[in-house]
């Protein structure tokens, strides 16, 4: 893998993989010369995966970050289906005007076969499973990356619980016969002569279904609690001392404290002995110190939404649509903090848990190992989203408190008894005698079932 990287789809991913399918549509090169309309081609190939489900999808790319290659796959039939019944009517008007008005006599031909021989010359195909497609550009063609990439999507589906995953491909006397794809696991379940490349082709073409049955699940592990501790600063290092105390005196184990280097532009981590002392204690401990923001408000922003910035987080969304150069210059500033205590930097977490899309990117070429939204752990910089709804408290006014304690039996019931189970509390949260009753009772049952607590860092890292 010298040189090349495997990672997750990311948004900013869809244009390079639009032209990697346009640049191999034809049996491995160009498709121009079979059908010249190279956005159709590609939205109908590769938007149901993109567009409907695109934390099934990975990519190949140089550390440079030029795209290679792609798999992507599809788990749900209904979203797939759904997908393409509400695209298709688009697509079949463009195809129609097109045919008439601008296609040549080849695309013409192409899309008549499409119409009205396509699904003859389609064979059958397992009514379960995931549904694969894969593309490579010719200079990574039968190297290792391929298959190491074919493999990160295998492990990745057996992860998810999926034990069948199928694909049908073009196959041809000198690429990507029987025995090449035998080397995957997979075994042919049917082929069918395809008649669309006949006059470009002399030699016969056919569509064959890959079928691999196999259970690479991995094997169970313990359960796990991720407990993160919010908002550290000097003015709630007490608080976060008693959380931790009350928590892994139930739970056992080891926590993420999320520091924010200057708490509403106010007194400096750097600049509270005490502070510095307590998690150097941490760190030596073996738990987390994670990034959270810089000044955790809005000061010297626009309000931008008044729900998400005034409403949703009464003005605290940091790094909510902060302008990149901005965003790279904070985040440069709290690492330096990190560096010069001696601290390890393994995550950042944006206050509220909202950012910019583009920050993901950004954090794992800064060395970050993970962030967070509300649902789901990213692990960067691969980008592999894992979904842990966090269970939290917003308890700011009487109604918010008053959700809050019919929300919890709720979360719990849904997201309590997952393998990895996510909690995260914020300083004044056990000073609310309801909420430190249900986190007391909650933490003993989860040390009943055998949970201990860890760190997002050693989550991610394990």
């Amino acid at each position: 893998m010298e040189g090349f990287r495997i990672r997750y789809y990311r948004p900013e991913d869809r244009s390079g993989v639009r032209q990697i399918c346009a640049d191999t549509g034809f049996l491995g090169d160009p498709i121009d010369p079979l059908f010249e309309d190279r956005e159709l081609f590609a939205d109908f190939l590769t938007a149901p995966y993109t567009d409907a489900e695109p934390e099934c999808c990975l990519v190949l790319e140089t550390y440079e970050g030029r795209l290679l290659g792609y798999i992507m796959g599809s788990r749900s039939s209904w979203k797939h289906k759904g997908y393409l019944l509400w695209r298709f009517p688009g697509w079949f008007v463009r195809a129609v005007v097109r045919y008439f008005f601008q296609y040549g006599a080849e695309s013409r031909e192409y899309l008549h076969w499409l119409l009205f021989r396509g699904k003859r010359e389609t064979p059958p195909a397992p009514s379960h499973g995931v549904h694969f497609h894969i593309n490579l550009l010719p200079e990574v063609r039968g190297l290792k990356v391929g298959k190491a990439l074919f493999d990160t999507f295998l492990d990745r589906m057996g992860e998810l619980g999926e034990k069948c995953v199928f694909g049908q491909v073009v196959v041809k006397d000198d690429r990507r016969t029987e025995r090449m794809f035998a080397r995957y696991g997979f075994r042919m379940a049917a082929r069918t002569k395809v008649s669309k490349f006949q006059k470009k082709r002399s030699e016969p073409v056919y569509l064959c279904t890959l079928v691999q049955e196999r259970d690479r699940t991995p094997p169970p592990r313990a359960p796990r609690l991720l407990l993160s501790l919010h908002d550290f600063h000097p003015g709630s290092r007490e608080q976060i001392e008693k959380q931790m105390e009350f928590c892994l005196s139930r739970c056992p184990g080891r926590a993420s404290i999320l520091v924010i280097p200057e708490y509403h532009h106010g007194v400096r981590v750097e600049d509270c002995a005490r502070s510095l002392k307590f998690l150097g204690q941490c760190h030596d401990q073996g738990h987390d110190l994670a990034v959270h923001g810089f000044y955790h408000d809005r000061k010297g922003l626009t309000a931008e939404s008044w729900w998400w910035t005034q409403f949703y987080t009464q003005n605290e969304a940091e790094f909510y649509s902060l302008p990149q150069d901005e965003a790279d210059r904070r985040i440069s500033d709290a690492q330096a903090i990190w560096k010069r205590q001696g601290w390890k930097a393994n995550g950042f977490v944006a206050p509220g848990w909202l950012y910019s899309p583009t920050l993901e990117k950004r954090l794992g070429e800064s060395g970050f190992c993970y962030t967070c939204t509300l649902r789901d752990l990213v692990h960067l910089p691969q980008g592999k989203r894992e979904r842990a709804w966090a269970g939290t408290y917003s308890l700011r006014s009487p109604w918010r408190r008053v959700l809050a304690r019919l929300w919890h039996p709720i979360w719990k019931e849904r997201w309590g008894f997952e393998p990895v189970v996510r909690l995260s509390l914020h300083p004044r949260d056990l000073e609310v005698p309801f909420v430190r009753k249900q986190l007391g009772v909650f933490l003993e049952e989860l040390a009943g079932r055998g949970y201990s607590t860890h760190s997002y860092a050693d989550h991610v890292q394990s």
